[in-house]
C-alpha cells in the first residue's frame, strides 16, 4: 500500500558525502516503490559550513527532483570548532523546522515521518513534530551521539553531556520505530528504551557498479580515499605518518572538509611522498573513478561506537578491496568477508604492513579479493533484498 512519507534530514544533495547520499538513495528507493515522498532539509552547507552560493539569502526553497518534493529551510551554518557556534547552528535549523515545516506538515499529514539523526537536536524536533501531527515517527540513526562526540574529544563528560544523553533517550522513546545502520546502533537504542519497539537494520548499500567486471588496473598499485576530510577520518594524520612512495604505491585523495588545506600544504611541502589530491567529484562519477584503483582506504581516527562506514559497502559494490583502519562491526565485516585488510585506528605501522601485502600480492590472490567483494554484495549485502524488506517493515508499522 502506497504511503505519504516525509523525510526530515539536515544533509541532502547537492551536498556530497555519505550522509546526503544515504538519504537521497532512501528517498529514491521509496519513490520507486510507489510511495509519495517529500524531503525536508536545510540549505546546502555541508561540509564547509557555508551555504552554497545559489541558495543564499533565502528562508525557504522548494524544488522537485525525480518526483520527490524537496523543501529546504534556512539555518545558521557553521562547522566551527567553537561548541557555541555549532549548537547555535543546530538550534537554528530546529527553529526552522518548527516555524516553517510544522504548519505545512499539518496540512499534508503524512502517514510516516522518517527523521535522521545526527544531529539529534533537530532530530528530536522532527520526532516531536511527527507526534504533534499524528504521523508515525521513525527514527533513522546513522551515528550515536553524543557518544561519538565524546570519543572524538569534541565534548567532555559533565552537565551538558548528561543533558544531551537525556535528550537522546527521550528521542528514542518518543519514536514509534527506529532504523540503525549497524547492529551496534540497534543494540544501543534497545538498551535505552522503556519498552520494546520495532527496529530495522538499514545499511547504506550501493547500486552495483557498471564497472564491477572491469579488469584489474595495471601498473603501480594505487590506493584511493574518497569522502569527507574531517576529524573523524584522520586522513591528514595518515598522510603525515606514511611515505607512500617508499612503499611503492600511490595514494590519491578525493574530497573536501576541514583537513583539506592541511593536506594540500603537506603535499606541496613533500611532493615526493606519493600523495595526490583531487577535488571532490559527484557521486554519479564515483564508480568510474574507483575502477581506476587497486584498493580503497576507509579510516576512522578512533573506535566510534556503532560506526560502519558506508565506504565499505561502496567498495563491495565496486569490487575494490578495502584497507580498513577501525574496529567493531566494520572490522568484522571486512575480516569475515575477506575483502581486504584491517588495522586498529591510527596504527600506522600496521597500515604500512597491510599496504605491503597488496604490493607483493599475486594477481590470483588479488582477483580472489575482488571476487569476495562481489560475493558479499550479492549474498550478505544485497541492496534489492534490503529494499524489499524495508518496504515490508514500513507496511508492518500499520499493524
Amino acid at each position: 500500500m502506497a504511503k505519504k512519507i516525509t523525510i526530515i534530514c539536515n544533509s541532502y544533495p547537492p551536498e556530497k558525502g555519505a550522509a546526503p547520499t544515504r538519504i537521497h538513495n532512501l528517498a529514491k528507493m521509496l519513490k520507486a516503490r510507489g510511495h509519495e515522498v517529500e524531503v525536508i532539509t536545510c540549505m546546502p552547507n555541508y561540509p564547509m559550513g557555508r551555504i552554497f552560493p545559489s541558495f543564499r539569502g533565502k528562508l525557504i526553497q522548494k524544488e522537485k527532483n525525480n518526483d520527490i518534493r524537496i523543501r529546504r529551510l534556512w539555518l545558521y551554518p557553521s562547522n566551527s570548532k567553537n561548541p557555541i557556534k555549532r549548537v547555535a547552528s543546530m538550534f537554528s535549523y530546529t527553529f526552522s523546522l518548527y516555524f516553517f515545516a510544522l504548519p505545512k506538515l499539518f496540512i499534508r499529514r503524512p502517514d510516516m515521518v522518517i527523521v535522521s539523526s545526527p544531529p539529534f537536536l533537530s532530530a528530536y524536533a522532527g520526532i516531536v513534530i511527527a507526534r504533534i501531527i499524528g504521523s508515525k515517527a521513525i527514527l533513522n540513526v546513522s551515528d550515536l551521539w553524543p557518544l561519538s562526540a565524546l570519543e572524538l574529544g569534541a565534548i567532555q563528560k559533565g552537565y551538558f553531556y548528561r543533558f544531551l544523553e537525556m535528550i537522546e533517550k527521550r528521542m528514542y522513546n518518543l519514536s514509534d520505530a527506529y532504523i540503525g545502520q549497524s547492529n551496534e546502533i540497534l543494540e544501543h537504542i534497545k538498551n535505552s528504551l522503556r519498552k520494546p519497539k520495532q527496529e530495522f537494520l538499514y545499511r547504506n548499500l550501493q547500486e552495483t557498479s557498471p564497472y564491477i567486471h572491469k579488469p584489474r588496473p595495471q601498473g603501480k598499485k594505487r590506493i584511493v580515499y574518497a569522502g569527507l576530510l574531517g576529524i573523524a577520518q584522520g586522513v591528514y594524520d595518515i598522510c603525515r605518518n606514511i611515505n607512500f612512495s617508499e612503499l611503492n604505491v600511490e595514494f590519491h585523495i578525493y574530497g573536501d572538509g576541514n583537513e583539506r588545506a592541511k593536506i594540500e600544504k603537506l603535499i606541496a611541502e613533500h611532493p615526493d611522498r606519493g600523495i595526490y589530491y583531487h577535488n571532490s567529484i559527484p557521486s554519479a562519477e564515483m564508480p568510474r573513478m574507483l575502477s581506476d584503483y587497486h584498493a580503497t582506504l576507509v579510516p576512522l581516527k578512533t573506535d566510534l561506537p556503532g560506526a560502519v562506514p558506508s565506504k565499505i559497502f561502496m567498495a563491495m559494490a565496486n569490487a575494490i578491496p578495502v584497507f580498513f583502519s577501525g574496529a567493531g562491526e566494520g572490522a568484522r565485516i571486512v575480516k569475515e568477508g575477506k575483502i581486504g585488510w584491517v588495522n586498529s585506528p591510527c596504527d600506522f605501522a600496521a597500515l604500512e604492513q597491510n599496504i605491503l601485502k597488496l604490493v607483493v600480492m599475486s594477481d590470483k590472490d588479488y582477483d580472489q579479493l575482488r571476487n569476495n567483494c562481489k560475493l558479499m554484495r550479492k549474498v550478505r549485502f544485497n541492496k534489492d533484498t534490503q529494499d524489499a524488506a524495508f518496504d515490508l517493515f514500513l507496511q508492518s508499522l500499520d499493524d
